[in-house]
This record gives C-alpha cells, sequence and structure tokens, in this order.
C-alpha cells in the first residue's frame, strides 16, 4: 500500500505497455489460449482464472493451466496461440483513455513510447490498423514468438531514449511491466484493466489505477511533467 503521495517531477517521457494497457485484447487472449487447450486436451478457463495465473516467462503460465510439454513442446503451443491471436488482435478496441492520454502528452512535450512483448511486425502492424503509428517516437516489440522478458528491449530503449531513467514514466498491467520498468530505473505505475487481477498487482506494492482515465487526472491540468500519484 501507499501511504503518502508519490510525486513524479520532471517526467519527459512515457512507455506504454501494449496488450492489456492501450489495447483491450484479453478476451482474445483466453480465447486463444482455450483453441490451445481444445487442441492439445487442457481444460478452458475463464477470464478470471486467466488474469489470477497469467505471468511471465509465459511458459510457466501454460504450465500451470496443465499443458504438457513432454507431449508438446512449448513452441508449438505459441505458434498454435498465435494463429488465433496474431489474426484478430488488430480488431480489439482500445482501452478508453488512450486517446486523451497521449493527445495530453502531446500537449505537454512529454515523448511517448511503446515497450511490448508482442513481436515487433504484429505490433507494428496492430498499431497501423488503428491508427497510431506516428503517435510514438519508438516501438520496441519482440523480434522472436519465445514469449519472454522484454528486460533487455527495456534497457536499449533507456539507451536510446537518452534521458534519466527516473523520469520516464512505465504504465504496465503486470507484475513483469513493474519487475522491467525497475530494472531500468522508470517510474512503475500499474492499470488494473488488463492480463492480471487488481489482488495480484496489489501485493506488488504499485501503484495502481483503475485506468488510463484515471490516470489522466491526475497529471496536472497545467503542466504535466508534475504528476501526483496517491494510494490507490
Amino acid at each position: 500500500m501507499i501511504d503518502d503521495l508519490l510525486h513524479f517531477s520532471g517526467i519527459e517521457h512515457l512507455v506504454f505497455d501494449w496488450n492489456g494497457t492501450l489495447i483491450d485484447d484479453l478476451d482474445l487472449a483466453v480465447f486463444a489460449v482455450n483453441r490451445c487447450g481444445e487442441h492439445f486436451d487442457v481444460a478452458p478457463i475463464t477470464a478470471a482464472q486467466y488474469r489470477a495465473k497469467f505471468d511471465f516467462p509465459i511458459v510457466n503460465f501454460y504450465a500451470s493451466l496443465g499443458f504438457d510439454f513432454s507431449r508438446t513442446p512449448f513452441p508449438i503451443i505459441v505458434q498454435r496461440y498465435l494463429e488465433h491471436f496474431d489474426a484478430n488482435v488488430a480488431q480489439c478496441r482500445l482501452h478508453d483513455g488512450v486517446i486523451e492520454l497521449l493527445a495530453a502528452a502531446r500537449r505537454a512535450g512529454i515523448g511517448v513510447s511503446i515497450l511490448s512483448a508482442s513481436h515487433c511486425d504484429v505490433l507494428q502492424q496492430t498499431l497501423e490498423a488503428k491508427g497510431l503509428r506516428d503517435c510514438f517516437e519508438h516501438v520496441v516489440g519482440l523480434t522472436h514468438n519465445h514469449a519472454t522478458s522484454k528486460a533487455a528491449e527495456a534497457v536499449v530503449l533507456q539507451q536510446t531514449l537518452g534521458t534519466p531513467a527516473a523520469r520516464t514514466l512505465f504504465v504496465g498491467d503486470t507484475l513483469h511491466d513493474f519487475d522491467v520498468a525497475r530494472s531500468v530505473g522508470w517510474q512503475p505505475v500499474l492499470v488494473t484493466t488488463g492480463h492480471q487481477d487488481a489482488n495480484r498487482l496489489r501485493r506488488s506494492g504499485a501503484v495502481l489505477f483503475d485506468g488510463l482515465g484515471e490516470l489522466l487526472t491526475r497529471f496536472s491540468p497545467d503542466d504535466m511533467r508534475v504528476i501526483e500519484l496517491g494510494e490507490a
């Protein structure tokens, strides 16, 4: 729990996670997991069960659902998942507040980028489909489909930004996002509208918001460079 107001002063850059943070793809992810389950004889899950178990590395998440890697190698399961997910992700809606938050950052002169565990090609294609590609200075995804950490990519992005790490605010929806942000010195905040439920996120001690709209209200109306985040 956060007892005191946290002051993020001098923010120069916003970095967003993509899946679950800016795009509302939870239902599609559950659908794709369950299609894999049908194919590999694993029981289906609900969205609530998904959010209670979802984690990085993704291989551990699939193991927790009952997938047997001795029968089916994990890369084959991931390929089956992506056949369903990648073909449909561009049809998912954006979360409420995305456009307003990006516009507010632009008015304040704050740079905006994306750091995602999605494959970079699919990420770029989805941004193009949503008309968002030009809204971001840097778009960083993975160059493989191994569903591993994006910590190494965060290090490279921080070097590319060339600004003090503490002046970057990272907005994500998972404990992995929280850990990645802290590993490079970014200020992390999490939204509870994505791939992990609020109870899990709260135990991390992260600053939580019920959505991007709530996060937007905490930005100073006159200058987004001063952000006051209260107890979530």
